[in-house]
């Protein structure tokens, strides 16, 4: 009786495998004719485009004027997106929804100049993530002033071929003069200076500063041990006058220094 009744659920257990396989089977090709049907049918015929950038609605609209015709829901995203930002430096993403059956509606934001960074004859307009907006023989006023970096690869300023290109982010993982800056905001934004932050010197190899509201010198020596010379800075900071002009020096994160120019 035991041996019948485990016949019986071992055939409707294999019953079971077999329509879970066949189901399964069943949704695959359809999924696969649904694939293939959509780029037969389903193709961009209207682009819709809204515009939170500095660019005018119809020039964007251009940009994309290549994507008509393309399958919907196929079309390279990241092409299209890179293309854009790169041609167009201003614009910070791009996000692509769609409304079936033809729509493509496009969001586009803007991108606003952050850091004004000179070196190697020029400067450069950035935004927050290190992203070349604007390549020019003058500074940016407006923009929080850093002077002395180097732009070839590795920090290397013999190095002919050079980290940045309008309308790309300086990667930071070949660049150790912006690693370091980023490194620098983080401790800085951490420790809730980084608004105060007015200019920033890397001219001088071996003591990186900058200044807080225009008036207060702070000289950080290295980037070794950031994060202590930030504790030392607030020490010195919380003891004196936020007001008066200073040089305060922390390359020895133990032992800093504060001296009045008043």
């Amino acid at each position: 009786m035991a041996s019948e009744i485990e016949r019986i659920n071992k055939t409707l257990r294999r019953r079971r495998i077999k329509r879970t396989v066949t189901a399964l089977f069943a949704v695959a090709v359809l999924a696969v004719i649904l694939y293939v049907l959509s780029g037969i049918f389903l193709r961009v015929g209207v682009i819709a485009v809204e515009n939170a950038s500095r660019y005018d609605s119809s020039e964007l609209l251009a940009k994309f004027d290549e994507l008509r015709g393309e399958p919907i829901l196929r079309f390279d995203k990241n092409r299209a997106k890179d293309r854009l930002q790169t041609s167009l430096p201003y614009v910070k993403n791009v996000t692509f929804s769609v409304s079936f059956p033809d729509r493509l509606n496009v969001s586009v934001e803007g991108a606003s100049g952050r850091y004004s960074v000179a070196a190697d004859g020029v400067y450069l307009c950035l935004d927050d993530d290190f992203k070349v907006l604007e390549i020019s023989s003058s500074s940016f006023p407006d923009l929080l002033q850093i002077d002395g970096l180097s732009f070839g690869v590795s920090g290397d300023e013999e190095t002919e071929e050079k980290s940045y290109l309008l309308g790309k982010k300086i990667n930071t993982e070949e660049n150790i003069n912006f690693s370091i800056l980023s490194e620098l905001f983080y401790e800085l934004e951490k420790n809730g200076l980084y608004d105060r932050v007015t200019y920033i010197d890397f001219t001088k190899k071996y003591n990186l500063t900058f200044y807080l509201d225009g008036i207060i010198q702070v000289e950080l020596g290295t980037s070794e041990e950031l994060d202590r010379k930030m504790d030392m800075l607030l020490e010195i900071l919380a003891r004196n006058p936020a007001d008066r002009r200073a040089v305060i020096n922390v390359r020895n994160p133990s032992e800093g220094r504060y001296r009045s120019l008043e």
